[in-house]
């Protein structure tokens, strides 16, 4: 009997239908039993998000994200957020500062803005980094607020004490 229009196998055994393979997929889960959190495509997310398992961001996050597990950052996914994981690996856009204790791993589509401490890092060619990297056996340093650069504006600049009390007494004569 043939299958969905195939015709007939001729050794008397019905033909298999085949599957076409799936494109390979940049999450790879941890050791852990448990499935992964899921924030799929179309999805935004707003606040403090924590979990004990492995993460996948597929949509949008903003605010901090925190995972005991593997945090995996797909190449569509926008995270603005501040970002604590056991290992990460990312492949979309992150604002924010991230905190890998043991393996980050940036893809090539990767866009990262916000400084990075991680134990061991693998940076693919193409991948995009703009901020601060500790890396190193052990670390235990957190990332640091970014600050303001000084203002070139004139209205925002302050006069230094010593300089003020120059200016006040030059006034008063």
């Amino acid at each position: 009997m043939p299958f969905f229009g195939a015709p007939a196998a001729d050794n008397g055994q019905q033909p298999q239908p085949s599957v076409a393979p799936s494109a390979p997929s940049i999450f790879h889960t941890s050791s852990k039993a448990s499935p992964a959190t899921v924030i799929a495509k179309g999805v935004r997310l707003e606040g403090q998000f924590k979990s004990q398992g492995d993460v996948l961001i597929e949509g949008e996050v903003q605010g901090t994200i925190q995972t005991d597990g593997l945090l995996t950052v797909g190449a569509d996914a926008f995270v603005k957020a501040t970002v604590t994981a056991a290992d990460a690996v990312v492949a979309g856009k992150v604002e924010g500062n991230v905190l890998a204790k043991r393996r980050l791993e940036v893809k090539s589509t990767a866009r990262v803005n916000g400084d990075i401490v991680c134990e061991t890092i693998i940076v693919e060619a193409g991948a995009a980094l703009k901020g601060n990297l500790t890396s190193g056996s052990k670390t235990d340093a957190k990332p640091e607020p970014k600050t303001e650069a000084p203002s070139n504006d004139p209205q925002k600049t302050t006069t230094p004490p010593a300089d003020a009390a120059k200016a006040d007494a030059a006034n008063k004569t």
